[in-house]
Formats: structure tokens, C-alpha cells, sequence
């Protein structure tokens, strides 16, 4: 009987043992990183004016040709067959970047300050976002502006939703009351505008990434 006995306590304590084993705890610390965005990108597409069908995008263009403008009869204004949709993305990596728009004044045939190439075209911001299969575009709170007006913080875009991206449309001045209108202290290319090439510079620069 004694030995019996002897067995079981033994036994009880060799279970002891083995539960204690088991209940240790085990951390496994998991991680996994996205490498941050190092530089702004940006992607320009002409649109046809006339259908606003998106033409071939280009991550490498230098420049916004609206070419020679058409005279339009009907408006007795001075139209391109294009206006321009550029897209602010990143490049380096991942990340939604803040970026500041800003606009300085070219050559000016009409040598009128307030007559040049920005006062005469506008810059539109809205933010693009994917739901299902297509595109959700909304207008940004910067609204619609004359290139001119681009300057200090007036073309800094807020920050950015989750999921989406800005886009600027880059157009002529038209009058148009369609929303968003066009800025009533813009002006139009006319017949009593001077002759000749008018430029200007938009310069995007990322205020954070």
C-alpha cells in the first residue's frame, strides 16, 4: 500500500512539473516596412477641350504646349485644342505628399502686368480617389484659380485623404459660369491682345512626403 502511494505522489508531481513547462509565454514581434517616398512625380495628360477625352500621359514632360490658339467665331475669343490634367504622385517609395504650387509670370507681349499668360489661364484642384472599378473626382477646397494668384501658400494643397491623389487641370481663361467658374478677374486671349508667344513657370514643390 505504501508503495502505491509513493507512485501516485510522484506522478502527481511529475504532471506539476509539466504544466509549469507549457505556460511559458512566447513574444514574436512581427514587422514589415514600406520605404517612405523620396521625391514628387508628376504626370501630365493633355485633354481634348472640345470631348475632354484624355490623351497619352507623360511622366517626363517639361512643359504645358497649348500651342497656337484657334480663333473661335462664336466667343470671339482665342482657344487651344487642349487643356492639361496634371497628377501629383510620388516616387522612391510609398507615401501621400503635400506639395505647393506656385506660379511666376513669363514673356508678356501685351507688357501689361496684369494681361500676361496667368492672368489669362487657371489652375483647377481636385482629388481623385478609386471606389470599385472607376474614379471618384471632387473638387479640392483650393478651387479654381488664375495661375497668377499662385503664390506664397494660395496653391498649397491640404492634406490629402487616404487612398487618393491631387490633380491640377491647367486651362484657359473662357469666362465659363459652369462649375467650377472661372475666375471673374480673369481674361480671355482676344483680337485686342498682341501678337506672339506668352509664357509662364508652375513649379510644384513637396512640402513633406
Amino acid at each position: 500500500m505504501k508503495k502505491i502511494l509513493s507512485l501516485s505522489l510522484g506522478c502527481l508531481v511529475l504532471f506539476s512539473q509539466t504544466a509549469t513547462v507549457f505556460a511559458n509565454a512566447i513574444p514574436l514581434t512581427v514587422s514589415a516596412t514600406i520605404t517612405p517616398g523620396t521625391a514628387i512625380q508628376l504626370t501630365v495628360t493633355p485633354v481634348n477641350a472640345t470631348t475632354n477625352v484624355f490623351g497619352t500621359p507623360s511622366t517626363t514632360a517639361t512643359t504645358l504646349p497649348f500651342g497656337t490658339l484657334g480663333f473661335n467665331s462664336t466667343l470671339g475669343i482665342f482657344l487651344p485644342t487642349n487643356y492639361f490634367a496634371i497628377d501629383i504622385g510620388e516616387t522612391g517609395g510609398a507615401g501621400t505628399p503635400i506639395v505647393s504650387v506656385t506660379y511666376t509670370e513669363g514673356t508678356n507681349p501685351n507688357a501689361l502686368a496684369t494681361n500676361g499668360l496667368g492672368t489669362k489661364t487657371t489652375a483647377t484642384f481636385v482629388t481623385e480617389a478609386i471606389s470599385g472599378s472607376s474614379t471618384v473626382e471632387t473638387p479640392s477646397s483650393l478651387g479654381k484659380k488664375r495661375l497668377i494668384d499662385l503664390t506664397g501658400t494660395a496653391g498649397q494643397l491640404a492634406t490629402i485623404p487616404s487612398g487618393s491623389w491631387e490633380r491640377v487641370y491647367v486651362g484657359v481663361w473662357t469666362g465659363s459660369t459652369v462649375a467650377p467658374a472661372d475666375p471673374t478677374n480673369g481674361k480671355p486671349f482676344a483680337n485686342t491682345d498682341v501678337g506672339g508667344t506668352y509664357t509662364g513657370t508652375l513649379t510644384f514643390t513637396s512640402v513633406s512626403l
